[in-house]
């Protein structure tokens, strides 16, 4: 039996040597595709800091304090200056 490689579609209905080889392929490359995207979005999701500015920089002060990075006067007064913004 020979194949028939005319668009990849053999005698039988075969492609790539396998049953509804076309099928599997055509499902794996909409899957890997949704992957990508789904990924894309989870990837810039992650990225996005808080919507709301003062809390991305309320965060980050307290990141420091907890770090060492900055006494707790000097926390005191950056607290101050944040919560005296909008």
């Amino acid at each position: 039996m020979m194949h028939n490689w005319n668009g990849g579609w053999g005698q039988g209905g075969y492609a790539f040597g396998f049953p509804f080889g076309g099928f599997l392929m055509t499902a794996i490359l909409i899957a890997l595709a949704v992957f990508a995207i789904v990924a894309f979005f989870k990837m810039n999701k992650s990225r996005n800091y808080a919507s709301d500015p003062k809390e991305h920089g309320l965060e980050i002060l307290i990141e420091r304090f907890s770090r060492g990075e900055i006494d707790a006067e000097t926390f005191k007064s950056m607290k101050a200056a944040i919560d005296s913004k909008n």
